[in-house]
């Protein structure tokens, strides 16, 4: 017991999300094992739920629900997963779209459909907190890139379609 004395908060802190992470990971496994596509549904529903509640409690936290602020509470959910990981490289800004680069799937993802199971929390935090904002995934790990994107833009209103 000394030796969990010893360890860092920051320590305890990454050895939690890891341990949570793959828990999550396994309850997903288990889901799609055992289901199979009705189970990818499962998981994003949990996901669309999860993120409703994590969009309830972004509403009062944020001034504005422009596409800055938006990204930039998006980028602090990813920083608070990923803090001391080197997962987030880059992001790409302008004025109608925000990029963010990560380099390594938090849940070691290698199935793309429950890459975007999961993260229907993302785009449903993102489109709750600004209706004219999509969220999606450009490049994709687990559909063998060697990054992902998380690709936060303001819809198209001309054509009524967003960008593929």
């Amino acid at each position: 017991m000394t030796d969990e004395n010893q360890r860092t908060l920051e320590q305890v802190y990454r050895s939690a999300v890891s341990g949570l992470y793959a828990r999550l990971r396994s309850n997903y496994d288990f889901l799609y094992r055992r289901f199979g596509k009705d189970g990818l549904k499962l998981i994003e529903e949990m996901s669309r739920e999860y993120g409703m509640t994590v969009a309830k409690r972004a509403k009062t936290r944020l001034d504005k629900h422009d596409l800055a602020s938006v990204s930039e509470y998006l980028l602090r959910v990813f920083d608070t997963v990923a803090r001391g990981r080197d997962l987030i490289t880059t992001t790409e800004r302008d004025e109608n779209r925000i990029v963010i680069k990560v380099n390594r799937c938090p849940l070691d993802f290698d199935n793309p459909e429950m890459c975007l199971a999961h993260t229907t929390m993302e785009k449903t935090l993102v489109e709750e907190l600004n209706p004219s904002l999509t969220y999606r995934i450009g490049k994709s790990i687990p559909a063998g890139d060697s990054f992902c994107e998380h690709i936060i833009e303001i819809q198209e209103k001309a054509c009524g379609n967003n960008k593929a």
